[in-house]
């Protein structure tokens, strides 16, 4: 029962995210409403079980149990308190910690559990678990200035490229000046080719400033842009507010010598809600309603 009904909480068509932290966390609070919706007619014992099966010998299953609990892990402290343990526990595997993680995402307002990720992120001493820490802050990123601050440094500064472009990417839904500046400089200039393309993807959502327009615009255009960031460049054009954009991508789709560039110009032109793009700029889904019923941590 549990895995029908988190499948149909989740099942729901991509749409663009917010464009501002009001829009962005009126749809966040859906979540929580939605879960509720679907899930006040089970019985306690399904958590219970999930829970009891957090000590299965076999990661696998703890690793599924805890990535169900994400839609449980809201209704009773706890509940949330035991996916804390699970997160924190140095002897458990990497894998379900990492899964521990994003199911924390859903209930990071609460400050224990957003100081326990932030401070995992900062110093702990796995990779992979750092990076999904920072990504499972995004929600918090958009909503308070010391958390985004924090994440911000580690765009900055970070020594590990992995872990860099974790705290990149989870600058995508911080509708900031600072922030908008920060990822425009890594964008533009930045020395990691990858970081400028995570840059670009988290720019998504502030393409109504013309200085962002006008940076994907140049990338895009430039046929000496490294290829990765000139297709990311392309695709940043599928959220259009302005007829030079469209403009832009024909050119490039009927023009261009770079095939693969061209491929991307179509894209861009096509479905701005496509599954290729929702994926690619890791944007938020919602119902048809226009509640939002799944994350971008639902892919990581």
């Amino acid at each position: 029962m549990t895995a029908w009904l988190v499948a149909a909480v989740l099942a729901a068509s991509a749409s663009a995210a917010p464009s501002s932290d009001a829009s962005f966390f009126s749809a966040a609070a859906g979540v929580s409403d939605s879960m509720g919706a679907a899930f006040k007619t089970a019985s306690w014992n399904e958590v219970d079980t999930l829970i009891d099966l957090l000590r299965d010998s076999d990661p696998a299953v703890r690793r599924q149990a805890v990535r169900s609990l994400k839609a449980w892990v809201s209704q009773r402290s706890s509940t949330r308190d035991r996916v804390l343990d699970v997160y924190r526990d140095s002897s458990e595997d990497l894998s379900v910690r990492r899964e521990a993680a994003k199911t924390l995402s859903v209930v990071s307002g609460n400050s224990e559990i957003y100081q326990a990720l932030l401070d995992y992120a900062r110093r702990g001493s796995d990779a992979g678990l750092r990076a999904v820490s920072y990504k499972s802050l995004y929600w918090m990123v958009a909503q308070r200035s010391d958390v985004r601050d924090d994440v911000l440094d580690a765009a900055r500064r970070e020594s590990d490229p992995s872990v860099r472009l974790a705290a990149i990417w989870a600058l995508f839904g911080a509708n900031d000046s600072r922030v908008k500046d920060q990822l425009l400089d890594i964008a533009k200039r930045d020395s990691n080719e990858a970081a400028r393309v995570e840059a670009l993807k988290s720019l998504y959502g502030m393409m109504g400033y013309s200085e962002v327009r006008d940076a994907a615009y140049d990338l895009a255009r430039n046929t000496g842009t490294p290829a990765s960031v000139r297709k990311a460049a392309i695709l940043l054009h599928s959220n259009r507010v302005t007829s030079s954009q469209k403009d832009l991508l024909e050119e490039i789709a009927t023009r261009d010598r770079e095939p693969a560039m061209r491929a991307a110009a179509i894209v861009a032109l096509g479905n701005p809600r496509s599954e290729e793009l929702t994926g690619f700029f890791h944007l938020v889904r919602r119902d048809n309603n226009g509640v939002l019923v799944s994350d971008p941590l639902d892919a990581e």
